[in-house]
């Protein structure tokens, strides 16, 4: 009973101080690369934490097949009231059907948008047999919009149109693809879905909300930062301002070219600091902000290793 209290208390503080102190490492300058992992292992945490507890408030409800197999574990288990157990049992369950209620049409909108899409692009441009299914693929449309799009599918897809093979310079079209292998190697547009999700699932709980609010523009700039280099940043800001503009796909299908005034300034920002200050680039983090690295760095390092700790312990759901 003891870990429970633990997880479900750790969840709720997370809940609570996670978006503050997220927010105060924004304005701080603190590198979004870390900023990003710190939502998805706060958000990881909270989950972990509370799918956790649940066995933990029924023990004899988890125990009972063991006994009815013959298996005695030989250590005493808590003493909570069958009632107390099976109404946590009915709570939780009830809140996940709430949940699925609630969130489920984002995940089947993402997914309904995706298929749309990629046989929008196969009609226009039939893929060869001969193409390796494992690697990512360029398909090459005609069409008069400038338009660049990363479609996260199996395997993943770059829609590049005549008309913005026309506008970007070679190196351009590197710098912009460049950003968008970033997108795939953190599965940006899987975890932009499962933010949605959850804030449309759970409105009340601000955390998630919060999440979904920050987690498109969050991949965007740790993408931005993909691309090393001052030749190759200005390159990108180029390709954003060619390629800004209305035809782009929006949502999870990388919305790289959102916010372009906003992210020319951080690009051109990122090169001054990074040449003036180059210890600054390199922490990541303004200096005068110690406040909002370690709150940073702690909130991340708790998320994951609470649940972990508590799991690996050897009372666990016996005290």
């Amino acid at each position: 009973m003891l870990y429970g209290l633990v997880l479900t208390a750790f969840a709720a503080t997370i809940l609570v101080t996670a978006p503050r102190v997220l927010s105060r490492a924004e304005r701080s300058g603190f590198s979004p690369r870390h900023v990003q992992r710190a939502w998805r292992a706060a958000a990881g945490g909270v989950l972990a934490s509370l799918a956790l507890a649940i066995p933990v408030y029924t023990p004899d409800l988890w125990i009972a097949p063991m006994k009815a197999a013959g298996f005695d574990p030989g250590i005493g288990m808590p003493a909570v009231p069958i009632a107390a157990q099976a109404t946590v049992v009915v709570l939780a369950l009830l809140i996940l059907a709430v949940g699925w209620r609630r969130g489920a049409p984002a995940m089947r909108d993402y997914r309904r948008a995706l298929r749309v899409q990629l046989d929008r692009l196969e009609n226009s441009a039939p893929l060869l047999d001969e193409e390796d299914p494992g690697h990512p693929r360029l398909v090459i449309v005609e069409d008069e919009a400038p338009r660049l799009v990363l479609l996260p599918s199996r395997p993943p897809r770059v829609e590049a149109t005549t008309r913005a093979l026309d506008l970007l310079r070679p190196e351009e079209l590197n710098a912009v693809l460049t950003h968008m292998a970033g997108h795939l190697r953190r599965r940006d547009a899987q975890w932009m879905v499962f933010a949605d999700t959850l804030a449309d699932a759970y409105p009340a709980v601000r955390f998630f909300g919060r999440w979904a609010d920050h987690a498109a523009e969050l991949s965007e700039k740790v993408a931005d930062a993909d691309v090393h280099g001052a030749i190759a940043r200005a390159n990108l800001r180029r390709a954003i301002v060619k390629l800004s503009g209305p035809g782009q796909a929006t949502g999870p299908f990388c919305p790289c070219f959102a916010w372009p005034q906003q992210r020319q300034e951080e690009l051109t920002v990122h090169r001054v600091q990074a040449t003036a200050h180059p210890e600054v680039a390199v922490a990541g983090v303004r200096v005068g902000a110690p406040v909002a690295s370690a709150g940073l760095r702690v909130l991340t390092a708790a998320a994951l290793l609470v649940p972990s700790v508590v799991v690996l312990s050897p009372h666990f759901m016996y005290l």
